[in-house]
């Protein structure tokens, strides 16, 4: 009989591990679990997991710290990391030190299965950096700047036992998983659970909550019903209406505003507002000839077709010293990357007629010493957990400021040299 593959989930909430335990058991895996990364190695040290899936945060050791670990001692092991925080910046950083999916919480028991089983058959590649990168990757204090330790001594040990994972304390009160008639796919206390003896049989089949799937169906058909009403509906994470925020804020601002309470512009203002921002900083000062002389030349390429952001990179970037050559088109910047080895490539991920990752993956296959930095007003989970995967070793949204992009260049640079 063929050994089941051993799965270690590590997360310090226990009903987490518990559900992922039943979800990933019903495809015949072999899961136990670990609530915390100092147990995760204690097993890890007896036993051999084919994959790990992590948290992020947690106390102690954190998840990232926990990765560097694990792809260091023990590089075959494949890790999936999950969190309730993503974010672009730990999803790179996740990618980068060998991760091979980045998954934000809460996330369905599908959306769970499909990574995994991708994982198990090989068909999640890891990022390839180097070790000076790997060195480079900062995984400390991934939420909080203090320990308990610390926070104790200013305030005391029970406020400190209290601090969740955002610092923020949490009231007191049973686990709700001990609860009577807790369901724990549904994650609630349910009649219906009571009713038919502890035991869902439509969950079973489908894996998911029959209760919350029939409300996301009702609500799903409210809302093509209803459409979206501005004069009506209230932002669900905003106790305004809309003629209150724009009475505060302007119409405009209102225009863009969703129902979450975010204000999405669109892409091509967004550009427009990032040309103006970063336009503001003075021009570079001359630098003198016999100091350019002795400066060591840094070739970056900035690949963007706004020209007036392309522009105003260029001139931030100057007052350090680099020497920066520019591309607006795919074909200008496709005959760059193939007559010239640059140090640091700043890539845009929207350029007319590039067609997903190809330009990232040009750089990659023509020059795989250059560095590459995304920079996107399109930013996503998604897409920075594959641009790091192909090998960009780091992602900035934008709007970003001057100082942003200077760092993220000389952190580029380093690797490069």
């Amino acid at each position: 009989m063929e050994e089941k593959a051993k799965i270690l989930v590590v997360d310090d909430e226990v009903k987490i591990c518990r559900n992922v335990e039943k979800i990933l058991g019903k495809d015949d895996y072999d899961v136990s679990w670990a609530s915390s990364a100092d147990e995760a190695l204690e097993k890890m040290a007896k036993e051999s997991y084919k994959l790990l899936i992590s948290d992020i945060i947690m106390p102690g050791m954190n998840g990232l710290e926990f990765l560097k670990l694990v792809k260091n001692q023990w590089p075959l092991t494949k890790v999936i990391m999950f969190t309730a925080y993503a974010s672009t910046d730990t999803a790179v950083k996740a990618m980068r030190l060998g991760a091979v999916d980045y998954i934000p919480k809460p996330f369905t028991p599908d959306e769970l299965r499909l990574p995994v089983e991708l994982a198990m058959t090989g068909e999640l590649t890891e990022a390839s950096p180097t070790e000076q990168e790997m060195e480079a990757i900062n995984v400390i204090d991934i939420d909080t700047p203090f320990d308990t330790d610390e926070v104790a001594k200013y305030t005391d040990e029970d406020y400190a036992k209290s601090v969740s994972r955002s610092d923020i304390p949490i009231a007191g009160g049973p686990s709700p998983e001990l609860l009577e008639n807790y369901c724990e796919l549904g994650a609630m206390v349910c009649e219906i659970f009571q009713k038919v003896g502890g035991t869902c049989k439509g969950g079973l089949k489908t894996g998911k909550c029959p209760q919350i799937e029939a409300r996301k169906k009702k609500a799903a058909k409210q809302k093509q019903e209803q459409g979206f009403d501005p004069d009506r509906l209230i932002g669900i994470d905003m106790p305004f209406d809309y003629e209150e925020v724009a009475a505060i804020t302007g119409p405009e601002y209102v225009q863009y505003l969703d129902r979450d309470g975010y204000a999405f512009l669109p892409y091509e203002q967004l550009k427009k507002n990032a040309a103006q921002f970063l336009a503001t900083e003075p021009e570079p000062a001359a630098i003198p000839l016999e100091v350019a002389a002795e400066a060591p030349r840094q070739d970056i390429l900035v690949i963007e077709d706004e020209v007036a952001v392309n522009n105003n990179i260029r001139k931030i970037l100057a007052k350090k010293g680099y020497q920066v050559d520019q591309a607006v088109t795919k074909d200008e910047a496709l005959q760059k990357i193939e007559q010239t080895s640059y140090k640091l490539v700043l890539l845009d991920l929207k350029i007319p007629g590039v067609k997903g990752l190809e330009l990232l993956r040009a750089v990659r296959e023509k020059r795989p010493e250059s560095m590459v930095v995304i920079i996107t007003g399109y930013a996503s989970i998604e897409t920075a957990k594959e641009t790091a995967r192909l090998g960009a070793v780091a992602y900035l949204p934008k709007p970003f400021t001057p100082t942003e992009i200077r760092d993220v260049t000389e952190s580029a640079v380093k690797l490069a040299a």
